[in-house]
């Protein structure tokens, strides 16, 4: 059983970002949906060429009542057709999330990610694979853009973190149904995917649409369909291209954190004239890289941010903006000093921190 469209673009991500040893072991996430089918029947097929061995895993919820039920039993019947061993749960999500204080699709992801990796652990497998694909990549830049985000938001999920895979990233639902279809090959549909109480569900069903309707794709059935791939498989190698930038100037950062600033009694200090010349994007990536090294667990904002360029950029030294977990930063002449509230002597809060006049510094192209 071959998928023609999905083989190649999963050769080139098993040989690329995906990459496991020879012998390793893949636990493949499988709801009996149609994406995460083809990840299974795909990965079967590759497999011998690329010498690693596949465990299945499925978490029966507990709250879809019959429909689970018969989801658990299609993703059994197609393990057993395929010869790839299943580990199967059925939870009681809703007590769970309640014990531990999650809600809604974010708590369930969280449960189904504990679910899987700790069917890692235990088939001591080098990854686990999720049928991500194109399409969730457009929701997922979509989404992060209508609620702000810099250029990692934009960047979308990459095809690898850590042991996670996502070996279909660069697959478009269509390429996927149409290879089932051709191999005669049924999936189950989850319609809690078009539950309009999920912000997804709102974007994949209302945005989207109106999206390409706005850029002249409407049309007949197939047409939309095909535009709608397209739209998927140009933000999917966007984001790819994003993903890349940002690595790239992440490394930059690195190397400027390296030669220009100091740690002394827990403080992280930055030399203000040569940070502020150099691109925005550059300037608050050392930001964002300078409080993950000061130990800041909670991100920043892009408020937050904002702030820091302001005393960075400003043409005379002086002033103290709040941070998160009591810290602070201060503008010293020529230095940005970032550390503890207590060691900085800050005490304005976030919302009311000084002015400073803004500089424009000439930006490197």
């Amino acid at each position: 059983m071959r998928l023609r469209r999905l083989e190649p673009i999963l050769r080139r991500a098993l040989g690329g970002p995906c990459q496991v040893p020879r012998g390793a072991t893949i636990v493949v996430a499988v709801s009996g949906g149609a994406d995460s089918t083809a990840l299974l029947l795909g990965l079967d097929a590759l497999a011998h060429e690329f010498g690693y061995g596949l465990r299945a895993a499925h978490l029966h919820h507990g709250l879809r009542g019959d429909d689970a039920d018969r989801d658990l039993a299609a993703v059994r019947a197609l393990c057993e057709r395929v010869g790839v061993p299943l580990h199967a749960a059925r939870w009681d999500c809703r007590a769970r999330m309640k014990r531990r204080g999650l809600s809604g699709q974010a708590g369930l992801r969280v449960l189904r990610r504990g679910f899987l990796a700790g069917i890692a652990r235990r088939a001591r497998a080098a990854a686990v694979a999720t049928a991500h694909t194109a399409d969730d990549q457009l929701e997922t830049v979509l989404l992060r853009l209508a609620r702000g985000t810099g250029l990692a938001g934009l960047g979308g999920m990459s095809a690898r973190h850590g042991a996670w895979i996502r070996p279909l990233l660069l697959a478009t639902r269509a390429e996927i149904e149409a290879d089932l279809r051709s191999a005669g090959v049924a999936w189950r549909e989850d319609r809690s995917n078009d539950d309009p109480r999920y912000s997804r569900s709102r974007v994949r069903r209302d945005v989207i649409p109106a999206l390409l309707a706005a850029v002249g794709a409407r049309g007949a059935c197939g047409r939309a369909a095909v535009a709608r791939a397209g739209l998927a498989r140009r933000a999917a190698a966007t984001s790819r291209d994003v993903r890349g930038a940002a690595r790239l100037i992440g490394r930059i950062a690195d190397r400027i954190l390296m030669r220009d600033a100091r740690i002394h009694n827990s403080e992280i200090r930055l030399e203000t004239h040569r940070l502020a010349s150099y691109a925005r994007s550059i300037r608050r990536t050392v930001l964002r890289k300078s409080w993950q090294r000061l130990g800041g667990r909670v991100g920043l904002t892009s408020r937050h941010l904002d702030a820091l360029e302001s005393l960075l950029c400003a043409r005379r030294g002086g002033g103290t903006i709040a941070l998160p977990a009591g810290c602070a930063a201060e503008r010293r002449g020529a230095t940005l000093v970032l550390g503890r509230t207590r060691a900085i002597g800050a005490r304005t809060p976030f919302t009311q921190q000084r002015t400073v006049p803004l500089w424009a510094p000439t930006e490197h192209r």
